[in-house]
C-alpha cells in the first residue's frame, strides 16, 4: 500500500493533541485580581450610597405631601410628624420647615414655629411665604415694625393677596388706615374672592368716615360669602 495513502489515513483518525496544561497565575497576577474585585465592589458600593443620597429629596418629598395632606384637615400632629421625617431624610428642605411651622402655629406652639419660619428663610431667603409666616407670628406677639418688615419683604419677593392683607391689618393696628387701606385695595385686585378681604377694608373706610364705601364693602363681602 502506498505510504503517502497510509499518512493520509492516520491523520484522519489520529487523537488530537492533549490540551495545554493550566498555567498557574502567579502571586502578581493574584493580588491584581483582588485588588480590582475590591475596587469594583467599592465603586458599586459608592454608587449605591450616591443614589441614595441623591434620592433624598424625592424620598422627603413624599413626606412633605402626606404633611400637607393633613395640615388641611387640621391633624396638626400627623402633619407635625410627616415633616419633621421629610426634613430628616432632607435637612435643607426649607418647604418643610415651613410646613412644620404651620402645623405648630395652628397647634398653639408659637416659639417653635418661629424657629421654624426662622429655618426656612436661612436655607433659602427667597421663600417669601416664609416671611408672611414669620410676619403673623411677630404681629400675634405684638412686635408690628418686625411683622411690617416681613410682610414688605415677602410683597417684593413676590405680590400676593395674602402678604397686602397681612400687611394691610398690620398698619390698621399701628393706626394707619391710610396705608392699611391701599393694602387691602392691592389686596383685592389679587384675590376679589376673598370676603375677609372686603370685610377688613370696610372697617377701614368705616374709620376713615366714609360710611357709603365700607357699606358697599360689607354688602360685598356678604354677596361672596353667599357664592363660596
Amino acid at each position: 500500500m502506498h505510504r503517502s495513502f497510509i499518512r493520509r489515513v492516520w491523520k484522519a483518525v489520529q487523537p488530537p493533541p492533549p490540551l495545554p496544561a493550566r498555567r498557574r497565575l502567579n502571586r502578581a497576577q493574584r493580588r491584581l485580581i483582588r485588588v480590582t474585585s475590591i475596587a469594583l465592589a467599592l465603586g458599586a458600593s459608592t454608587w449605591a450610597v450616591y443614589a441614595y443620597i441623591a434620592s433624598a429629596p424625592d424620598r422627603a418629598s413624599s413626606h412633605y405631601q402626606q404633611g400637607i395632606h393633613l395640615l388641611g384637615p387640621g391633624d396638626f400632629q400627623g402633619a407635625d410628624t410627616q415633616f419633621t421625617q421629610a426634613i430628616a431624610i432632607f435637612p435643607k428642605y426649607a418647604d418643610a420647615y415651613l410646613g412644620r411651622g404651620k402645623a405648630r402655629q395652628a397647634a398653639g406652639q408659637s416659639e417653635a414655629a418661629l424657629a421654624d419660619f426662622e429655618k426656612a428663610i436661612a436655607i433659602d431667603p427667597t421663600l417669601d411665604t416664609a416671611y408672611i409666616a414669620r410676619g403673623t407670628i411677630e404681629a400675634s406677639q405684638g412686635n408690628r415694625q418686625k411683622a411690617l418688615e416681613d410682610f414688605t419683604r415677602s410683597i417684593r419677593l413676590h405680590p400676593t393677596a395674602d402678604g397686602y392683607y397681612q400687611r394691610g391689618l398690620t398698619y390698621q393696628k399701628l393706626d394707619e388706615p391710610k396705608f392699611a387701606l391701599a393694602d387691602f385695595n392691592a389686596a383685592i385686585t389679587y384675590d376679589p374672592g376673598a370676603p375677609s378681604i372686603y370685610m377688613a377694608r370696610a372697617r377701614v373706610n368705616r374709620d376713615l368716615g366714609d360710611l357709603p364705601a365700607a357699606k358697599a364693602d360689607q354688602e360685598q363681602a356678604e354677596l361672596v360669602e353667599k357664592t363660596q
